[in-house]
């Protein structure tokens, strides 16, 4: 059993013995990230408005590549975003969200022009359900959703049949956010053979994928891949990505002046950007989460993401021995195929347990009051798994955790 390969790269909760297992959600804080802040606030308060076109480069600072805050989101997405996704060069963009990619892309009359369905998956994060729905009144492009098997998976021969003449778009998330399903290589290779072979677009939302696993999204044959830093990467809101593949023309309706070919001629036209990762840009950028969101990316760069999946599947591996010898189901798969970063367990009355354990400072989260989620990661290592285990067998054995009152301040858990 690996133990931790970084755990001193991170900054953990204040309390001692703390067992911090939600990256799934938000990732702790990279050691970096308060150096990285006072970069911006000294560059702020250096240049002004000059930072615009040049500011030290504090990402990369042996390479003497020139940088400024205009240029970030396209810099930080070749050297940083490309290689997560094992991607060219000059594919990948920083993004505010997720949701903003998927509008953009669905304002594209390039995707309309394809046909008039956007094939969904039912197990779908709402970032591309919502958007998708959204759509319908105002474009002849009309969602189509293929419902999930009994057991919440991806139903793969209905999604497969489904794509046809009339697919304008395919939708499919890499791991699936309420069961943690991986879904294979070989699923997505099909998917996008078929998409392609009809005159239609694949996208593939990793968002609970890229950090956690190498991903290749050329050998997928991904058109468009998004996903976010927030989570096992460490960043914090305001760090999406996009992937857009080589030589994909898309027009977004709603680019704004950062997208623009010449957005400082003032013309009375919009005129797209000849890099076409730039027309995804909506208005000002935002610029402080740049400066802190490559730093927990960094680190699992640094380590390799063959190393992060095969830490990540031990740690699993143990706490699956351990909810099988409590009798625990899972929601979740068993294969190491099949297996995402994230683990969930059926447990009774999950968000009492979820608050239980938070009072033990073990950190988890739960959803519908059906499963508790947990996701070990490279900050954790097997001694932790034991005794947060330890903790959730004297939990239900006792049931004392089903008199602890839920936090409803909020509803992050």
């Amino acid at each position: 059993m690996p133990s931790p390969p970084v755990p001193s790269a991170y900054r953990f909760p204040d309390e001692p013995g703390a067992i911090e297992l939600r990256a799934f959600t938000h990732g702790l804080q990279p050691k970096r990230v308060p150096e990285m802040m006072e970069h911006f606030t000294e560059d702020w308060r250096r240049f002004g408005v000059d930072a615009w076109n040049s500011v030290p480069n504090h990402w990369r600072p042996q390479s003497g590549d020139p940088v400024g805050w205009w240029t970030l989101p396209t810099y930080l997405g070749d050297h940083f975003v490309a290689p997560l996704l094992g991607a060219s060069s000059g594919t990948c963009i920083l993004q505010p969200s997720v949701h903003w990619t998927v509008q953009c892309l669905l304002s594209t009359p390039e995707v309309a022009a394809r046909g008039s369905e956007v094939l969904v998956s039912g197990t779908a994060f709402p970032s591309v359900l919502h958007s998708a729905k959204q759509w319908v009144h105002l474009r002849t492009l009309r969602p189509r959703v293929i419902p999930s098997t009994e057991d919440h998976q991806v139903d793969q021969a209905a999604f497969l049949e489904a794509i046809g003449s009339e697919t304008a778009l395919v939708a499919l998330s890499h791991v699936g956010f309420t069961t943690g399903t991986r879904l294979s290589s070989s699923f997505l290779k099909e998917v996008a053979q078929r998409v392609h072979d009809c005159g239609g677009l694949f996208l593939l939302d990793g968002y609970h994928a890229a950090a956690t696993m190498p991903v290749d999204v050329q050998a997928l044959g991904c058109d468009l891949y998004v996903g976010g830093l927030l989570k096992e990467a460490s960043g914090s809101s305001g760090t999406a990505f996009v992937y857009l593949r080589e030589d994909l023309e898309l027009t977004p309706r709603l680019t704004g002046w950062f997208g623009d070919a010449a957005p400082f001629e003032f013309r009375s036209s919009p005129e797209p950007h000849p890099d076409v990762r730039r027309r995804f840009l909506g208005g000002t950028t935002a610029v402080a989460p740049m400066y802190h969101a490559v730093e927990g990316l960094r680190i699992l760069l640094d380590l390799g993401l063959e190393t992060v999946r095969e830490h990540s599947l031990a740690l699993t591996d143990r706490a699956i021995e351990h909810a099988d010898s409590m009798d625990l189901p899972l929601r979740s798969p068993r294969s190491a195929e099949t297996r995402s970063a994230m683990l969930l367990l059926e447990v009774p009355e999950a968000e009492r347990l979820t608050a239980y354990l938070k009072e033990h400072y073990i950190y988890t989260d739960s959803r519908r009051n059906e499963v508790v989620r947990m996701s070990p990661f490279v900050w954790n290592d097997a001694d932790e798994i034991d005794r947060v285990f330890e903790q959730i067998d004297q939990a239900l054995s006792t049931g004392e955790y089903r008199t602890v009152p839920v936090n409803t301040s909020g509803p992050v858990t």
